[in-house]
């Protein structure tokens, strides 16, 4: 990032009219916003070619689709996540709908875009909703801080690796969230009352935990303007009302996973009761103020990955945030949550759609700590180290690898070695297409989870090997039409993830069965379609069992396997 400084300062020497600094600070950081978009569409694109989006950003194609055909929210992939299937074995059945996992009516903003131009529409959006999110930032700092701390912010910004490893993963409802936050404390700077209001409703429509945002923003005014009572009383009103209301309320009309499910598996560690009869957000409150040690405990382990984590969010803000009561305010509730939960889905990852809950606090927390400094602008000696802070955050960022979005030039692992090249991936990507367009349109499929995406944009869609069955909308059990399978993708990774290692073990085990029912139809570079009833084709089954009988890999969880 050494470049950032040589283009402050060669701008600020060398610009023959330095009149207009909002003008030319302007400038600069839509050089930097159209690189991070550049970049980031790119990469998502990739993400999508290689078969690295997985089964999230099918769900929320499925969702997606199903809206624009009358049947919103409903999701047969999202159906998988239930308690109903998890817990009691049913099969995933049409007319599910995900409010009750995800309550996010605002995922409807999206579904024309998606209509005009299909999947390509949630990177394209997530993306640029990040973007965007970073330019109204900027203009928010040049209402409060001078022109070059603005763009330093707004760099810092851009180079997190909290807000980049999100951003590259597959959609999530959360990308909203820091435009809309932003939005609301720029309504608040320059008190534009449709700005406040548009970006106050909006935000708790994004999720059923984003009126967290809206508590901190009016605990932060409280706080620091406190003749502002009445807007700031209002935001925690609406923020803390909302939220109540929809998980105890709204969702459960959907369905009770999220009080048998999601608070169960993060928060379960405060309950008293059978974890079967599920909870409500009040009653998890409830109890955890209760076990004030058990509190303490989870607040602050494990010790080692919280101080990593918040090292991650502060470093492209030059540890700013870590020291900013602002910060604290604005990110503490969100943090707290995250903080005191547990789950399969590590809310500690610093590159998952959990940090999105967090970056809007810090980043406004750094801006508002430079806002109260006698020396707003950062001099050179400030600037080389911040400049040296975002490229580690970058360097961390590329190093870790999020969602195997950098696979292409970057081994997924070291010991053992896989790397794929970009050919490889790209014939890879290919043939999966040009095998699955077998598919028709209409057709049951049930896939694993690389192809999952390629296969959203229908009624019924399932996972497998988890399921070949679903419920229709008279709850009947029916087959799957179609199986499609990426074997190849399994392979390359098994040797060095658990998780594809077993995957791999269970299909080969379950594959061969299923192979009377479901005829193989086409196999291409590991990737095999199979009809159910379809014709016999005894050269491609043939190979198909071949490939199946191969030796696995050892599990590479055992230490001695991974050796070098």
């Amino acid at each position: 990032m050494s470049w950032l400084i040589m283009m402050e300062d060669s701008m600020a020497t060398f610009q023959a009219n330095e009149s207009r600094p909002a003008e030319q600070s302007q400038r600069r950081v839509l050089l930097a916003a159209g690189l991070f978009l550049i970049v980031g569409c790119a990469l998502q694109w990739w993400r999508l070619q290689s078969l690295t989006a997985s089964m999230d950003q099918g769900i929320l194609m499925q969702v997606l689709w199903n809206g624009l055909r009358g049947h919103p929210f409903e999701s047969t992939l999202s159906s998988q996540l239930s308690t109903n299937v998890i817990h009691s074995g049913e099969p995933a059945g049409l007319g599910y709908a995900r409010l009750g996992q995800h309550f996010t009516p605002s995922l409807l903003l999206w579904a024309p875009l998606f209509g005009l131009i299909g999947g390509a529409a949630l990177p394209l959006v997530q993306v640029g909703l990040i973007v965007s999110a970073g330019l109204v930032l900027h203009q928010l700092a040049l209402q409060l801080v001078p022109a070059r701390t603005a763009n330093w912010l707004t760099y810092g910004f851009y180079g997190g690796n909290a807000l980049i490893g999100p951003t590259l993963g597959n959609f999530t409802d959360l990308c909203q969230l820091p435009l809309a936050v932003f939005a609301l404390m720029l309504g608040l700077q320059r008190r534009m009352g449709w700005l406040i209001l548009s970006a106050a409703v909006l935000i708790p429509l994004i999720r059923e935990d984003t009126g967290i945002m809206l508590i901190a923003i009016g605990l932060w005014l409280l706080l620091r303007e406190p003749k502002r009572w009445p807007i700031a009383i209002a935001l925690i009103i609406w923020g803390a009302g909302w939220m109540v209301l929809v998980t105890n309320a709204l969702m459960p009309l959907f369905s009770d996973d999220n009080s048998k499910r999601f608070m169960v598996e993060n928060f379960g560690q405060y309950l008293d009761v059978d974890p079967s009869e599920g909870a409500s957000s009040l009653s998890v409150l409830q109890q955890a103020l209760g076990q004030p040690f058990i509190l303490l405990k989870e607040l602050f382990s494990p010790p080692g990955k919280t101080f990593l984590y918040l090292l991650g969010h502060g470093l492209p803000f030059l540890m700013v945030p870590l020291i900013s009561l602002d910060a604290w305010i604005l990110a503490g509730p969100s943090l707290l949550g995250l903080f005191l939960a547990q789950g399969s889905n590590d809310p500690l990852s610093i590159t998952i759609r959990y940090t999105l809950l967090v970056v809007p606090g810090f980043s406004l927390g750094a801006l508002l700590w430079w806002s109260r400094r006698q020396q707003q602008i950062p001099g050179r000696g400030t600037r080389l180290a911040w400049g040296i802070a975002i490229s580690l955050s970058l360097l961390l960022t590329v190093s870790s690898n999020p969602h195997r979005s950098l696979s292409w030039f970057i081994p997924d692992s070291v010991r053992p070695i896989v790397f794929s090249s970009p050919i490889r991936q790209w014939e890879h990507g290919r043939d999966a297409r040009q095998v699955l367009n077998l598919i028709p349109k209409d057709a049951s499929v049930s896939a694993n989870t690389p192809l999952v995406p390629l296969i959203a944009r229908r009624e019924v869609a399932v996972r497998y090997p988890k399921s070949l069955h679903y419920l229709d909308r008279n709850k009947n059990k029916l087959a799957v039409d179609w199986i499609a399978v990426d074997l190849d993708w399994l392979e390359r990774y098994s040797v060095a993830f658990r998780g594809d290692w077993r995957a791999l073990k269970r299909i080969k085990q379950e594959l061969p069965r299923q192979m009377d029912a479901y005829r193989v139809q086409a196999i291409e570079n590991g990737i095999a379609v199979l009809q159910r009833d379809g014709p016999q084709k005894l050269a491609l089954e043939r190979q198909l069992r071949e490939r199946l009988a191969t030796p696995m890999a050892p599990d590479p969880s055992q230490p001695s396997n991974n050796k070098p």
